[in-house]
C-alpha cells in the first residue's frame, strides 16, 4: 500500500511540474540592445556626431591656416638658400625679418591647434558625458516602468538583465527586450 501511494505521488508530481514551472515564468531584457535602440539614443548620438563634424570641420580650417603658413616659411627660406647659393648675401638677409615673422606665426597658429584640439576633445568629451548620461538616468526610470508592465501583462514573476542571466527554458524564460524597446519608443512618439 505504502508503494503504491509513493508512486501515486510520484505520477502527481510529474504530471504537475510543468504546471508549476510555468507558474513561475521568468523575463530577460537586454539592457544594452534597449538603450542602443531607444530612438532617444539615437537622436542623441546624431546631435552628438553632428558637434564632432562641427569640431572637425573647424580643426581642419585651423590646420589648412597652419600649413599656408609653413609652407610660405619653407618657400622663403628655400629662396634664401637659392640667394645664398647665388652669392646674393643682400638680398638673401633682406628676407630673414619675414622668415623671422613667419617662423613666429607658425609656431603660435601650431600652439593656437593644439589647444584647440585638447579643448575641442574635452567639450566634445563633456557634452557626450552629459547627454548621454542624463539619458541613461532617465531611461533607467523609464525602463523600469515599462518592464513592470510587460511583466504584468505576461504574468512573468521576475525579469532579468540579459547579460547576468547564463541560460534558461524558453517555456519559463521569455525575452521581453523588443516588447520593452517598443513600448519605450511608443511612449515617447506620442508624448
Amino acid at each position: 500500500m505504502k508503494k503504491q501511494l509513493l508512486r501515486l505521488c510520484l505520477a502527481a508530481g510529474m504530471v504537475a511540474s510543468p504546471m508549476i514551472a510555468s507558474a513561475f515564468d521568468f523575463g530577460v531584457v537586454d539592457a544594452g540592445q534597449i538603450f542602443n535602440k531607444y530612438t532617444e539614443t539615437q537622436k542623441t548620438k546624431k546631435v552628438l556626431e553632428g558637434e564632432k563634424a562641427k569640431l572637425q570641420q573647424e580643426l581642419e580650417s585651423r590646420k589648412e591656416s597652419v600649413k599656408k603658413i609653413d609652407d610660405e616659411y619653407v618657400s622663403t627660406a628655400k629662396k634664401m638658400q637659392e640667394l645664398r647659393d647665388a652669392k646674393k648675401e643682400k638680398e638673401a638677409q633682406a628676407l630673414e625679418p619675414k622668415l623671422k615673422d613667419l617662423r613666429q606665426q607658425l609656431a603660435q597658429k601650431s600652439g593656437d591647434l593644439q589647444k584647440y584640439f585638447e579643448e575641442s576633445q574635452k567639450t566634445l568629451y563633456d557634452m557626450e558625458e552629459k547627454q548621454m548620461g542624463s539619458l541613461s538616468k532617465a531611461l533607467d526610470e523609464k525602463v523600469d516602468a515599462v518592464i513592470k508592465q510587460v511583466a504584468q501583462k505576461h504574468s512573468i514573476k521576475a525579469v532579468f538583465e540579459k547579460r547576468f542571466f547564463y541560460w534558461g527554458d524558453e517555456k519559463v524564460v521569455k525575452d521581453l527586450t523588443e516588447e520593452v524597446l517598443q513600448a519605450l519608443n511608443a511612449a515617447k512618439g506620442s508624448k
